[in-house]
């Protein structure tokens, strides 16, 4: 295990802005373009035009590439596009993922903003990172991990913008999101009094060419054509993985199964030492054949690395899959399978007064806080298994959620929430499933009421949730009760 990982081994609010009724227009101003918004059917949902809306921020240049994908999801709910460098010259904020989430922030409170697409890999889409206080010498004990969290979690609970930072004194003006509690055990784990909760739902197409960003689309609207015409094979099966070597989450999966029934089938992949029922083993050949014939969702439980899931899944195993008309979405608890960015100090990184650094992983020694990593990495980008499985042709995956760095078997309490979610909602999709288990996550493991102890364990407990991506659309239509 690379140093930069950390051990792998060991109800719904209320939106908290003031409510504001707003008539529903028939056109949304698409960047330079306007889009009309269909009048309504007797075969439509008549409480469509009164949808949250969607926003999907992109450079200006993925903006051609889009306008398929734009009038596809026009046809659902208000969207709008904007162009990330009109976001960042009108904007006010120390930063530019502050000033996006400015924006982001004014659009929810005043416009109905639900969801946040995000296109754009940590080379153009600026990236907020959060800190931990991680004990490794070399790196002076503080470790940074890249969060879209920041962009979902808007507001305080009194309505007011948060911004991640209120311990500001002296170096930690540049620490946001910072969690303590691993090598300081006085004061709170809740260092910037971060208030967790989602206000919206955001998703990221982790890409970095307009071809890429036409992958993602065209794979989005071939996945929800397919799903709302009724003929994707396999669209309400799910599959269950539990890999052996790692904690044994049998009986966990067991319990996912039955919240998800009936809406979806079952397919069990269980490793079978000490396990009474028969499953199919979770190989590689046994997961790639259900993709290739056909399943929506993929929930993995089990050791990851950047490039795979050990023992089931790889970047080049993914690669020869040919299931482009029935892609699903993947979920997976385990370590650094979602790396899109370079974890610093210990990756080498571009810091934000744009100075090189090789990382603690090849020698660097830093003798006071290390300057934390820019919004955006060009020069050290590196790709995982869950950015390929969604930019690397029209086969893979349409969405995939992961950790960006070391998991802890924690994680499988987002995993259970998002399935519940899942279970539960009349019209799901995949970016309120992720933010309804990130709430369910932060009550189940009572995240306000942690406080450090002699192990390390409950910082990585509270920022579990923060260091999970989701690389897909957040407005992503799931299937729904028949």
């Amino acid at each position: 295990m690379r140093t930069s990982e950390l051990s792998c081994c060991a109800p719904v609010l209320a939106n908290r802005s003031s409510a504001r009724v707003v008539a529903a227009a028939a056109w949304y101003v698409l960047a330079s373009f306007v889009l009309p918004v269909p009048m309504l059917t007797a075969g439509d949902d008549e409480t469509r035009l009164l949808d949250k809306k969607l926003v999907v921020v992109a450079p200006a240049e993925f903006h051609a590439c889009l306008a398929d994908f734009l009038a596809h999801k026009a046809q659902q709910l208000p969207t709008e596009l904007v162009a990330l460098e009109d976001v960042l010259q009108d904007r006010t904020g120390v930063d530019d993922p502050e000033k996006l989430k400015r924006f982001l922030f004014q659009r929810w409170r005043d416009d109905r903003l639900g969801y946040a697409l995000l296109v754009g890999d940590v080379d153009l889409m600026p990236v907020r990172y959060m800190v931990l206080d991680r004990v490794t010498p070399a790196a002076f004990d503080y470790a940074f991990y890249p969060s879209d969290l920041y962009y979902a979690d808007l507001a305080k609970a009194d309505g007011s913008f948060d911004d991640w930072n209120a311990s500001r004194a002296g170096f930690r003006e540049q620490y946001f999101g910072e969690v303590r509690g691993e090598k300081n055990k006085d004061g709170p784990i809740n260092e910037d009094q971060v208030d967790y909760l989602p206000d919206i739902a955001v998703g990221r197409w982790p890409v970095s060419t307009a071809e890429q960003a036409a992958i993602a689309a065209r794979k989005t609207i071939r996945y929800e054509q397919g799903l709302l015409a009724g003929d994707k094979p396999g669209r309400n099966r799910a599959a269950l993985l539990a890999v052996q070597g790692w904690v044994d989450s049998r009986r966990l999966l067991d319990g996912v199964a039955r919240e998800l029934s009936p809406r979806w089938q079952i397919t069990k992949l269980y490793y079978a030492e000490g396990y009474a029922e028969q499953t199919t083993p979770p190989t590689e050949a046994a997961l790639y054949d259900l993709l290739n014939t056909g399943v929506g969702l993929v929930l993995h439980t089990g050791h990851g690395e950047t490039n795979r899931w050990d023992h089931c899944c790889t970047v080049a195993g993914l690669a020869k899959v040919n299931n482009a008309d029935r892609l699903p979405v993947l979920f997976s608890v385990g370590c650094s399978t979602a790396h899109f960015a370079p974890l610093a100090p210990y990756d080498a990184y571009t810091d934000t007064d744009g100075a090189a650094h090789r990382g603690t992983d090849h020698g660097e020694v830093f003798s006071a806080p290390p300057p934390p990593p820019a919004a955006y990495q060009r020069q050290f980008n590196r790709t995982g298994l869950g950015e390929a499985a969604l930019r690397l042709g029209d086969n893979g995956a349409v969405a995939y959620i992961g950790c960006n760095t070391g998991s802890q078997p924690c994680a499988q309490t987002l995993l259970v929430g998002f399935a519940k979610a899942l279970a539960t909602a009349d019209k799901p999709r995949l970016g309120d499933a992720w933010a309804s288990a990130v709430r369910y996550y932060h009550a189940e493991e009572r995240l306000a009421d942690l406080r450090p102890q002699a192990s390390w364990y409950p910082p990585s407990i509270f920022f579990q949730g923060m260091k999970f991506m989701v690389f897909g659309d957040p407005t992503l239509r799931m299937p729904a009760a028949d």
